[in-house]
């Protein structure tokens, strides 16, 4: 780290480091409100994914590392405006601060990247996976063109990181003050701002892409416009990059005073990453909604027929393959739990019988065509018995059975 020319350290007023005119705290109350609805929003679309549908994947996997590289870019940004000086104007840092504040810069760059970068490949995993197995004709050159943005995202990320760790040979005089020894440095400015630039058309395709994708799903307008202005959202994310992008022009390029200027930096990071990581999870949390508050979605269609109806009391025969008994109940002591089978944004609800795991040997009253399904396991829960069929592509070919997707062509499950 270099201190600027003598002419503009001459311009400076006399340092306060006791009691200097700051910022205030907004930066450290929005990093944790902001973190906070993050990791719960994360937190619950884990829930649906791991004990509601039962159907985990990859995009689940990426959106816990970027909650990772979230929360350890907020405790980056507030230790370095609560603690080292990054809501101040620089003549009031002191100067035993200033290595810290270089790495603790350095940290923040490195994270922002990550956090952002995982963010943008869940949700287009996420986009990727609702196009299922077996997609034809539009949805394949659609998941064609998702695979690309994948890529183009995962090799911007790498080459920023690769770039802003070798910025300076040897690196460590990125944050020594005032240097001695033999070293080259880029111009980090220079660099944070392309980075920047880049970042933000990366955003709005992310934003950009799931909307014709989500436009095409058979729900109804009001469901399927409401899933789009969740993915809108993303335009926030994009003001907020962009604000961003403005504030690292004045920080590091237009002006010497990197601290102040370099402040809206971090407000604005926080705002964007968090929004970010609730625009990526909110879509895949209408199983959840469905689960607890099934009123709110009228399109959760029934597989087979519910309380109100009637039924034939008849006998019906199980057995008992652990002891090869035979058991017989009536049909009013069927008790009644549901199946869950998420395509991810689209849920179906089924009454099967509590001492069958099975599902084999009973037909139920139903206006639609049951999936057929393997033996597989159950989980019991609050007295109660949930048969989770995976929503993942895998178990999707496993299927026999033919159905239309959500994107209205039809497809081997």
């Amino acid at each position: 780290m270099k201190l600027p020319p003598a002419d503009v350290l001459a311009s400076w007023p006399e340092a306060n480091y006791i009691d200097p005119t700051t910022r205030g705290d907004s930066v450290l109350v929005v990093t944790i409100v902001f973190a906070t609805l993050g990791f719960v929003i994360t937190l619950l679309r884990l829930y649906t994914r791991l004990k509601i549908t039962c159907s985990p994947g990859i995009d689940d996997i990426l959106i816990v590392i970027a909650m990772a590289f979230t929360i350890a870019m907020c405790v980056i940004i507030c230790l370095a405006t609560e603690r080292y000086g990054g809501n101040r104007h620089i003549w009031d840092v002191p100067l035993d601060w200033l290595s810290t504040a270089s790495k603790l810069n350095l940290l923040f760059q490195i994270l922002f990247s990550l956090s952002s970068s995982f963010t943008k490949l869940a949700l287009l995993w996420f986009c990727k996976r609702l196009l299922g197995a077996g997609s034809k004709g539009l949805y394949t050159r659609y998941n064609i063109v998702l695979i690309v943005g994948i890529v183009f995202v995962a090799l911007l990320c790498l080459i920023f990181l690769l770039v802003c760790i070798f910025q300076c040979r040897p690196i460590y005089a990125y944050w020594d003050f005032q240097p001695t020894y033999p070293h080259h440095c880029m111009n980090d400015g220079a660099v944070v701002f392309a980075a920047s630039l880049i970042n933000i058309f990366t955003d709005f395709l992310a934003t950009a892409l799931p909307l014709p994708l989500i436009w095409n799903l058979k729900l109804p307008a009001r469901q399927r416009i409401a899933v789009m202005s969740i993915f809108s959202l993303g335009i926030i994310v994009n003001v907020a990059g962009t604000v961003r992008t403005v504030y690292v022009y004045k920080s590091m390029i237009a002006s010497y005073d990197m601290t102040w200027f370099g402040w809206p930096v971090f407000l604005t990071a926080s705002i964007e990453i968090n929004l970010g990581l609730i625009c990526a999870s909110a879509p895949a949390l209408r199983p959840l909604i469905a689960h607890f508050l099934p009123r709110l979605l009228q399109s959760t269609q029934r597989y087979a027929t519910g309380y109100g109806q009637s039924r034939p009391q008849k006998l019906w025969s199980s057995v008992n393959r652990s002891k090869g008994q035979s058991h017989h109940h009536t049909d009013s002591q069927l008790e009644r739990f549901e199946v869950y089978r998420t395509v991810e944004m689209e849920t179906w609800t089924e009454t099967r019988d509590l001492r069958d795991p099975t599902g084999n040997a009973h037909s139920m009253p139903s206006n639609h065509a049951r999936i057929t399904t393997t033996n597989q396991g159950f989980d019991l829960k609050d007295e109660s018995v949930v048969y989770t069929s995976p929503g993942s592509e895998k178990s999707s070919s496993s299927l026999t059975r033919q159905t239309s997707s959500p994107f209205k062509d039809k497809h081997s499950l």
